[in-house]
């Protein structure tokens, strides 16, 4: 594990991930990400949308299986 930045809670909740990690990550401007709690610690994880699993030209069986996973960590989030 590696500390990238420190960044401020804004007073109403909000968070600004550093650039070099939006870079690294090619996150941008409208991107989801999901936050969940993990041992006591929050992890960000990026969402792909339809478009950016699209332009890696996976299979349909590879795509499905992603966003499967997304949708589980969404609702295990929701659970909480």
């Amino acid at each position: 594990m590696t500390l990238d930045g420190i960044v401020k809670v804004t007073n109403r909740g909000m968070i600004t991930i550093p650039a070099n990690l939006r870079k690294k990550f090619g996150l941008k401007d409208g991107d989801q990400v999901i936050v969940i709690e993990d041992e006591g610690m929050l992890r960000i994880v990026p969402v792909e949308s339809i478009e950016s699993l699209q332009n890696r030209s996976l299979t349909t069986k590879e795509m499905m299986e992603i966003l499967k996973r997304s949708r589980e960590e969404e609702l295990e989030l929701e659970e909480k």
